[in-house]
């Protein structure tokens, strides 16, 4: 049975990757554009309906007022009561009258006295102005019923007054209004969804780029990105990158055909000059002078054989072909056997070398190459490290991860070369007058590669602490590309 936590905490974990990515980004902007569209079109619709309600009142009002002067202009004021009562008994209850005498009493009409409060808005004809006041209200309404009306003298002795309640228009108004906020709400939760359905689709094809894109870092060149049906701008980009990485693949093999050919064919005159100098050395009495120099002569060739053996071996673990299927193994014991072995050439220099790795530290490699990668280091920090000094081996956990960790207190390495010490044939100012050929942290940085693992250099203060970083043994994943 599914555990609802676990559940939402998954779900909350991937909606939280999408909201991360520029694609949910980019479809926010879209959002924000569209929302702000929508809001500019019920702007409009708002203001062409209020006015148009607004309008149709003005109208209607003056309408009135037309009649009604034309009636005092033939009967007089009574002509205008009558007019007015007529009105007001068919009016269906938005319409306002009043005629008025000189003192403000009631004539005619359906309100009970002159507005005392109304503010004005606007002229109206010559002497006349338009204003707005509030009414008795209603339960529903007990704030009042707001209206517009004119305000105009008939005569000195007589004043009408003639309006249309806005109960209408304020309802109008409010539901333009509820209208609105429900629409934009709608429109963003749509557009939100919307937003997440685009990012996952753009994500799911990303995701498929950069699987292959890590299968190919792991060693696999012969992995290529999938296609779709669509022949969509992502199928044009596969198709790119496919070809990139065709013509990439082909340059690497040339590459690599071409540096293992120049070692294996100079290997072979290599040993043959050693076996030749070696049988020649037989014969010369140890006292010779030219025994010395054949010997040192032995010496540099057997170090140039080293370095093509290295050239070798560094492209056969990038190549990845033959160290997919690891083992499990405790990187402890190998440590073990290493410090035993390197203490007496460190005590010869003065160092002491310690290991401090007490519990298991298990980890799915190969055992030779992992003990040629530890091997280098201790022998470098040995190599490095001035008499007098001291090198340590642990271990740490961090989140599961296991560490092993070499460090020393000597001269170490300055930050800005970190990364360029694992670069092939660099070495440093300081290390040119030392036996080597600069492949050795090239090895290094090869093996803990085709392991899954992370090599680090960090500043131990003085000296130089390197750092192995192996990921946790049940969950390392190799390529299995044939």
């Amino acid at each position: 049975m599914i555990n609802l936590t676990e559940y939402l905490s998954t779900a909350s974990s991937k909606l939280a990757l999408i909201i991360k990515t520029f694609t949910f980004r980019l479809a926010l902007v879209y959002v924000g554009l569209f929302s702000l569209s929508v809001i500019l079109l019920f702007a409009f619709i708002y203001t062409f309906a209020m006015n148009y309600l607004q309008q149709q009142i003005t109208d209607s009002v003056r309408k009135q007022y037309t009649y009604i002067l034309g009636d005092y202009r033939d009967g007089g004021t009574d002509a205008v009561e009558e007019r007015i009562k007529e009105l007001v008994a068919e009016d269906d209850g938005t319409a306002v009258y009043l005629l008025v005498n000189r003192e403000y009493e009631k004539l005619a009409g359906n309100l009970n006295e002159w507005p005392a409060g109304a503010s004005k808005e606007g002229a109206f004809d010559k002497e006349g102005s338009w204003v707005r006041f509030h009414i008795e209200g209603t339960r529903a309404n007990p704030q009042g019923i707001a209206v517009r009306a004119i305000m105009v003298p008939l005569s000195k002795w007589r004043f009408l007054l003639i309006g249309r309640s806005l109960q209408n228009n304020e309802r109008i108004e409010q539901t333009v209004i509820q209208t609105f906020w429900a629409s934009l709400i709608l429109t963003l939760f749509m557009a939100f969804i919307g937003a997440i359905v685009m990012t996952r689709s753009v994500m799911k094809r990303i995701n498929v780029i950069n699987r292959s894109a890590g299968t190919i870092m792991h060693g696999n060149l012969s992995v290529r990105i999938p296609f779709t049906k669509g022949g969509d701008e992502f199928d044009e980009l596969s198709s790119n990158l496919n070809q990139m990485l065709d013509k990439i693949e082909s340059l690497l093999a040339s590459l690599s055909h071409f540096a293992n050919n120049i070692a294996h064919d100079l290997r072979s005159p290599l040993n043959r000059i050693i076996n030749r100098l070696d049988a020649g050395m037989r014969t010369i009495e140890n006292s010779n002078p030219a025994r010395k120099l054949l010997d040192k002569n032995i010496e540099d060739m057997q170090e140039l054989i080293g370095t093509f053996n290295s050239i070798l071996k560094i492209s056969e673990l990038e190549a990845n072909t033959d160290f997919r299927q690891f083992e499990t193994c405790d990187a402890r014991k190998l440590i073990d056997k290493l410090v035993d072995f390197y203490e007496p050439y460190a005590a010869e220099k003065n160092i002491t070398l310690t290991n401090t790795i007490i519990d298991p530290v298990i980890v799915k490699g190969e055992k030779n190459l992992l003990t040629q990668a530890f091997a280098n280091l201790i022998d470098n920090a040995i190599k490095f490290t001035t008499s007098g000094g001291a090198i340590a081996v642990s271990s740490e956990t961090d989140g599961g991860r296991r560490s092993i960790v070499i460090s020393d207190n000597g001269p170490g390495i300055a930050r800005e070369y970190h990364d360029k010490v694992f670069e092939k044939f660099f070495r440093l100012e300081g290390s040119r007058n030392t036996r080597g050929n600069g492949l050795g942290l090239s090895l290094v940085a090869a093996v803990i590669d085709i392991h899954n693992a992370i090599i680090t250099l960090e500043d131990n203060q003085p000296g130089l602490k390197v750092r192995i970083s192996f990921p946790a043994a049940e969950t390392i994943a190799y390529s299995t590309a044939a």
